[in-house]
């Protein structure tokens, strides 16, 4: 592998708003335009090239959002139907994490990538270069799964998703290998199951009960970015087949980028061969029209407006993840009355789940008192909206006013949520009458006690550093400024 790796990768959110955010009232509100989200917002004409970001190592790469990769030069508005999907796969992600922790998930079958990925659910893309001359393949990018893939040929129709590019040829790369059944890199460890086919390591990777790919593990070069070395001699899945159970037949992306803590994903290979990794971070931006960043292989940055909390790592059915301990909840700067034994096991960290779940005995505290800041506004009935019970009617509103809600760590790390993590806010179609507008709280409840899962729509606008090296992992406001 090169001798430092560095990806400074600038990434745009597939949010559900375009200008999401108008500007803040008093310190203790939050106010969030409504008209901006009805209408379809511009997708990023410019293609991928370095560009300079201030205090950064390495280089800054432009992408475009995911839902651009199809839709060309603007992006549809989400409704209600596709918020609903997007909080079915999130939830399949999280029964997949609870199914880890009792022991009900094993590996009898097949061994599932950790925090049960639902593609649709992942927001974010980078742009990455793979082979020997390198070309660039635009993946998604999760914290919470391993191995690194992409489709490659040969891949009939029916195996393989859509991809705007071209799927990879490895008979084009002058640095592409296979890797045997007896090589140790077969047996890397991770997510993936292994088996042989003829002599050469095959791979399979089960996310949650959805979906599943397939196809051969290989040792290949990738660039991070232009302007740093090439990484050489990474092991990734080259997938020849592709199941899910979401009907997910366009996906646009050619594959994922693995950030996970298991051995195989490209952040533990490049601790294991000395060429850094032990740090990454990124910013997830509040809005779709601007830009954030995801940076691999620099030192921990020291930002004075940076605080940490130490990562655990004790618990063995989370070796996966990035735990922390969450030490409390406010809305509006008063503690909401939460018992302990809510985020007994912590809380996990994840670029892959959209809202933030959490156990009944926490969400419903936090529920009570964000309503009781809303009495200003019609709430629907609970049972209005699939899997949401806190959702308000704002038609005809310019913005909707909202408390603040600030997620309180271990250590004095906090994340004050940002406006556009608060609520998703979509129209809703009516048969008998005009067109709706809803605003429903971006929180969701679960059955599994002590767990939470802290989502990226309340991760967006703060520079998130893990500090794997150290022990710990950072917080800092304006962080894709």
């Amino acid at each position: 592998m090169a001798a430092y790796w560095i990806l400074h990768l600038a990434l745009l959110l597939l949010s559900i708003t375009s200008q999401q955010v108008l500007a803040a009232r008093p310190q203790d509100r939050h106010t969030i335009s409504v008209q901006s989200l009805l209408s379809s917002s511009m997708c990023s004409s410019a293609s991928a090239a370095p560009v300079s970001r201030h205090g950064a190592a390495g280089s800054t790469l432009q992408i475009v959002r995911r839902a651009c990769l199809q839709t060309g030069d603007h992006e549809p508005v989400p409704d209600h139907h596709d918020t609903t999907a997007i909080l079915h796969r999130d939830r399949h992600r999280v029964q997949s994490i609870h199914r880890r922790l009792t022991g009900a998930e094993t590996t009898a079958t097949s061994i599932p990538a950790r925090l049960g990925l639902a593609f649709q659910s992942l927001e974010y893309v980078v742009t990455i270069g793979i082979g020997t001359p390198a070309r660039n393949f635009t993946v998604l990018f999760d914290t919470g799964c391993d191995l690194t893939w992409v489709q490659c040929l040969p891949c009939p129709d029916s195996s393989c998703y859509h991809q705007e590019e071209p799927l990879f040829d490895p008979s084009k790369s002058s640095t592409y290998v296979n890797i045997s059944c007896s090589a140790p890199e077969c047996h890397i460890g991770g997510a993936q199951q292994t088996s042989c086919g003829g002599t050469s390591c095959q791979y399979s990777v089960k996310y949650g009960d959805q979906s599943v790919t397939r196809g051969s593990l290989a040792e290949e070069t990738f660039t991070l970015s232009p302007l740093a070395p090439p990484a050489t001699g990474v092991v990734f899945g080259c997938s020849h087949e592709y199941i899910s159970g979401f009907n997910d037949t366009d996906m646009g992306v050619a594959g994922l980028l693995g950030l996970g803590r298991g051995d195989s994903s490209i952040l533990s290979q490049a601790r294991q061969g000395n060429s850094g990794g032990g740090v990454f971070s990124y910013c997830l931006p509040p809005r779709g029209s601007s830009t954030g960043y995801l940076t691999i292989g620099a030192a921990a940055p020291q930002q004075s407006n940076l605080s940490f909390t130490p990562l655990i790592t004790t618990i063995s059915q989370l070796s996966f993840a990035y735990v922390v301990n969450l030490a409390g909840i406010s809305v509006n700067g008063a503690a909401v009355p939460i018992p302990a034994s809510a985020f007994s096991l912590g809380a996990i960290i994840d670029s892959g789940t959209v809202a933030t779940h959490m156990p009944a005995a926490a969400y419903y505290p936090l529920r009570d008192e964000f309503r009781r800041h809303m009495g200003g506004y019609k709430m629907l009935p609970e049972g209005s909206v699939e899997l949401l019970d806190t959702c308000y009617d704002v038609t005809g509103q310019d913005v909707v006013t909202a408390p603040r809600v600030a997620l309180e760590f271990g250590g004095g790390a906090r994340i004050d949520v940002d406006a556009s993590g608060i609520l998703f806010v979509f129209p809703v179609a009516d048969d008998s009458g005009p067109s709706l507008t809803l605003a429903c709280l971006a929180f969701v409840p679960t059955n599994s006690p002590g767990l939470v899962i802290v989502g990226n729509m309340q991760q967006r606008a703060y520079n998130v550093v893990f500090d794997v090296d150290g022990g710990r992992i950072g917080f800092g406001p304006n962080g894709c400024s």
